[in-house]
């Protein structure tokens, strides 16, 4: 499921330097890696960022990989540093979903993109209750959409995505 996700992201121009919210324990981060970008991951878990420093301590060294603890809502990132900021199932830990879009946009200078499970994954993908994810997915797309976010469904997963204008 979260190769089609990273599929979808294969289509878009990241640019060279991408944050990625709610990096947990690295999927997206590898994923980018991969792909050759500077990466910035940051997440609120110190259990999360201490795994990813010690998976991938190589990219740490040659200054590829930066790993930072912080919630989604407070970026420790100065403003447009990076390309782009990517979330991948991350969005429905968020506290204050509005304000972690802000933030997202705030560091990014050309796109901002946000993957989150849709309530078919309910039970299915990860532990949460579609009913639980149905109530975050609709709060999340309205405030997105406010902001001027696109809205993308799929069955499993649901994108949102802003192109900044330099």
């Amino acid at each position: 499921m979260i190769e089609e996700i990273f599929q979808d992201l294969d289509a878009l121009d990241l640019g060279r330097s991408v944050v990625d919210v709610g990096a947990g324990f690295g999927a997206s981060t590898e994923y980018l890696l991969r792909r050759g970008v500077r990466v910035c991951a940051v997440d609120v878990d110190p259990g999360a960022v201490t795994s990813l420093r010690s998976r991938f301590r190589q990219f740490v060294e040659i200054g590829m990989l930066r790993l930072d603890l912080a919630p989604a809502e407070a970026l420790p990132y100065r403003d447009a540093a990076c390309d782009s900021a990517i979330s991948v199932v991350a969005l429905h830990h968020f506290k204050d979903v509005e304000r972690a879009l802000l933030e997202m946009e705030r560091v990014a200078r050309r796109l901002v993109v946000v993957y989150d499970w849709a309530p078919g994954a309910g039970g299915v993908t990860n532990p949460h209750s579609p009913e639980e994810l149905r109530q975050k997915m609709e709060t999340a797309v309205e405030i997105a959409k406010t902001l001027g976010f696109e809205y993308t469904a799929r069955r499993l997963w649901y994108r949102l995505l802003k192109r900044k204008t330099l």
